[in-house]
């Protein structure tokens, strides 16, 4: 197991556009897969509210709050990672923070291959139920692709729904990862099929319609849908958020 000191924490109040930042499982200097249409692995922490988009295609993450909503910067070992807000007790008034970048074609794969995948570190007290971790469109309305965490033990899911159809289809992972360890989750959509894996180990595999067609309007949104009260956010850290069509 990697251990790493800690050696910075810095908290920040998000609607004045917080900064997320961070690293742990990915260095700085780590190789882009090839095909990648946005990066995120929070080393550069944020400037102006923005935090850059490695893969050099522009599409920068943007920091938003609510309810006077935090986000924390860790620095651990050579790098730095995102931490979003905790979860509050239900029927309270909760801060909330996501990042936002906005619709790009390349981020709407239609019926081509496609791949998104983050470094997720959760424990089981911050499950909630569902956990929105990255997503793009929202179901009932249009497509979507999204990654996210079911139930409180917190397995991995990757979800797709197409355009002009209201059928979820999920491939879920083989055991829970809400145990506060770094994890790499990795969901692939293929002509034919949409798969998970954690740490390399694959998880379920779920055929889909060659016609199933991704492509909406809606921004990228990372920790959470939208700041409804019942939003699936997402209260854990994260990593070396990526996204690779083709």
């Amino acid at each position: 197991m990697r251990m790493f000191k800690l050696s910075t924490l810095v908290l920040l109040t998000v609607p004045a556009m917080a900064a997320p930042a961070a690293a742990a499982p990915a260095s700085s200097g780590e190789t882009a897969p090839s095909n990648v249409v946005a990066r995120y692995n929070f080393d550069g922490g944020a400037t102006d509210g923005k935090i850059s988009d490695l893969s050099g295609k522009g599409s920068h993450l943007t920091v938003r709050g609510a309810n006077n909503g935090t986000v924390t910067i860790n620095t651990e070992g050579a790098g730095r990672y995102a931490a979003f807000p905790a979860a509050c007790a239900a029927g309270a008034t909760c801060g909330r923070a996501i990042l936002e970048a906005p619709d790009t074609p390349d981020m709407n794969p239609g019926t081509r291959n496609f791949r998104w995948a983050a470094s997720v570190r959760v424990t089981a007290a911050q499950m909630k139920g569902k956990a929105n971790i990255m997503q793009k469109g929202l179901a009932g309305s249009g497509s979507v692709w999204k990654l996210q965490l079911t139930g409180k033990t917190g397995r991995a899911q990757c979800a797709m729904t197409g355009k002009g159809s209201t059928e979820a289809f999920t491939a879920t992972s083989a055991r829970p990862i809400a145990d506060g360890a770094w994890h790499k989750i990795v969901c692939e959509r293929t002509p034919t099929s949409l798969s998970v894996s954690v740490d390399g180990i694959a998880g379920s595999k779920t055929t889909i319609p060659s016609t199933l067609s991704v492509e909406n309007n809606m921004p990228l949104r990372i920790g959470g849908p939208n700041f409804g009260e019942s939003s699936d956010m997402y209260h854990g850290q994260l990593d070396d958020v990526y996204i690779q069509l083709g």
